[in-house]
């Protein structure tokens, strides 16, 4: 069981000495304060307890006391959460299991997500002006850098998928094919029209 409360007790350090960079945290912290949430996933398969404190979040992978709410589902499904919209699709396609107030883990989510922290100011702090703006201008090149990535492997697979399969229809051919149906339409509808005409002559 070491191998999980070492890991667990750095991650929840961590993870609460951000919040306090934050100075917002404690009013975004305070209707949450007693609340628990767990949440296991399959991967994994031990559940994790997350308890809301003024302070932050305690974490546990023992504790077995009683919850608001046990999700259950697989990492992947996690950030979908975060749109109340996902909640029932995910339920219905089996990836979601939620029992209890599903708001409370959204809540949770959001005063780990809405944090406003200063990173520039928090860096220069702690390792001086010149390297923080370094380090940050390497992660602003990184991120874009991962963006750009992200694009082109998005338009590979289109590529892939319409021009060189042939897989899927191009937008051209889709929007043809959707002309074709919507004139095919226009004309039964003005055929259903002649009918009922002819049926009251």
């Amino acid at each position: 069981m070491l191998w999980t409360v070492l890991p667990t007790s750095a991650a929840e350090a961590l993870l609460n000495h951000i919040l306090q960079l934050d100075h917002a945290t404690p009013s975004r912290l305070a209707p949450l304060v007693g609340k628990r949430l767990r949440v296991t996933l399959k991967e994994f398969g031990a559940p994790l307890t997350v308890t809301a404190t003024s302070d932050g979040f305690n974490l546990s992978w023992v504790d077995s006391d009683p919850v608001e709410c046990h999700i259950v589902t697989r990492l992947a499904v996690l950030p979908e959460l975060r749109d109340s919209a996902n909640i029932t699709r995910l339920i219905k396609a089996d990836a979601l299991d939620i029992e209890g107030d599903p708001m409370l883990a959204q809540a949770l989510s959001k005063a780990v997500t809405e944090l406003d922290v200063d990173w520039p100011e928090v860096l220069s702090q702690r390792i001086g002006d010149v390297p923080a703006q370094m380090l940050l201008q390497f992660w602003q090149r990184s991120e874009r850098w991962w963006q750009q990535f992200h694009a082109d492997q998005k338009q590979w697979v289109r590529d892939a998928i319409i021009e060189e399969k042939q897989l899927a229809p191009s937008r051209t051919e889709f929007e043809m094919f959707r002309g074709d149906v919507q004139q095919l339409r226009a004309q039964l509808d003005r055929l259903e029209r002649s009918l009922k005409q002819f049926q009251r002559g």
